[in-house]
């Protein structure tokens, strides 16, 4: 194929993508009775509790070669949220080996 049958091919291409997308833009008409933003709450005491804040995982820096952390101690547990149960599964342990 010539080259120039791959130019002219590459710009009917381009102007036929940009011709369709301003079609398809134009159909989609801005709504001028549309909200710009949702409502807020006027009153603060609607406003739900905060959520409480996730016990931190432990760092697992220094547990390299089978080194435990200094100062470590047993990984709290996590509390769940209502309606999340607990499985039966045991504990994932960290067992990284380089």
């Amino acid at each position: 194929m010539a080259e120039w049958a791959l130019k002219v091919g590459s710009a009917v291409t381009t102007l036929l993508v940009l011709v369709a997308g301003y079609a398809y833009a134009s159909t989609n008409v801005k709504n001028p009775n549309a909200p710009l933003q949702p409502p807020v709450e006027s009153s603060p005491a609607a406003a739900k509790p905060a959520p409480p804040t996730p016990t931190p995982i432990p760092s697992l820096v220094g547990t390299r070669r089978g080194n435990p952390p200094r100062g470590s101690s047993p990984a709290p547990r996590l509390t769940l949220q209502p309606g999340v149960q607990a499985t039966d599964l045991p504990d994932v342990t960290f067992t990284h080996v380089s």
